[in-house]
């Protein structure tokens, strides 16, 4: 009885979140039940004029990009996920930082004028989610993928050719989540993704920063690390284009600090020979 209702209001242009409210059971068991019915004439009407066209509104969409624009797709890519399951289209952004959280929350606002469909809070950590199909397509004109463990993406053209003040925003948001500094100032940044480090690594030279790539293996696989050679003129350009800005340290002696504090510190005892 309950399978034939699931059908039949699948046919009629229902969304799998209404059916499950409507046979009280989960989402999971009404798609395994729906998944291959077809709407009908009218079914298809309801559905892209009731649920498609009211849960998936965004705002219209500029071709240039803006610094609030380009940290959400950096954000994204560097500690977040976007991804597509059972027609559930999630973006997600992960940080310990409540600052760059809020920042995150703001800027898909500002852009995509949407809330956020869910917040949560685990130890240090804070995850906000976003479901939108027009979001997710939006953000996948940029990357087919979202994951720097995929070794077949890299950042776009429309990125590496950008102008100045988006390049700055972009490699700001890799160092704020993807970024460390130790105790006696080692600054370095690390990604799976050797043509994405490599990328960051030529944006990098444009504003005259002096460092090295090497590669390393850990139990989850090889990684690659960009690490600044100690000297005075690198430590004065990542205070003054503000890539430590929101971030906070999440391990070892400074855990908690913000690292554009540890940075200002081992700046201000560091001396060129």
């Amino acid at each position: 009885m309950i399978k034939s209702r699931i059908k039949v209001l699948r046919k009629k242009g229902y969304s799998y979140t209404e059916i499950s409210k409507k046979v009280n059971k989960s989402k999971k068991f009404v798609w395994t039940i729906a998944k291959n019915i077809k709407f009908s004439e009218e079914g298809k009407k309801r559905y892209h004029k009731k649920v498609k066209g009211i849960l998936s509104k965004i705002k219209n969409q500029n071709k240039n990009l803006t610094t609030q624009k380009i940290r959400i797709i950096g954000h994204l890519l560097f500690d977040g996920t976007v991804y597509n399951s059972n027609n559930n289209y999630i973006a997600r952004y992960i940080t310990s930082s409540k600052e760059l959280m809020e920042q995150f929350i703001k800027d898909v606002k500002m852009i995509y004028g949407l809330n956020p469909t869910a917040i949560e809070n685990y130890g240090y950590c804070s995850k906000v989610s976003f479901k939108s199909k027009l979001l997710y397509e939006d953000l996948m004109n940029y990357f087919k993928s979202y994951s720097t463990s995929n070794q077949n993406i890299k950042i776009p053209k429309r990125i590496m050719n950008s102008s100045k003040k988006i390049k700055i925003e972009f490699l700001k948001s890799f160092f704020e989540d993807e970024g460390s500094i130790s105790a006696t100032g080692r600054l370095a940044g690390d990604l799976k993704s050797y043509k994405i480090i490599n990328q960051l690594g030529i944006l990098l030279k444009e504003f005259g920063f002096k460092f090295g790539i090497c590669k390393y293996l850990e139990p989850t696989g090889y990684m690659y690390k960009i690490y600044f050679y100690k000297n005075k003129e690198n430590f004065d350009k990542f205070i003054k284009y503000g890539f430590f800005e929101k971030a906070i340290v999440t391990h070892g002696k400074n855990k908690g600090k913000k690292k554009i504090m540890v940075l200002k510190k081992a700046a201000s005892k560091f001396k060129n020979p």
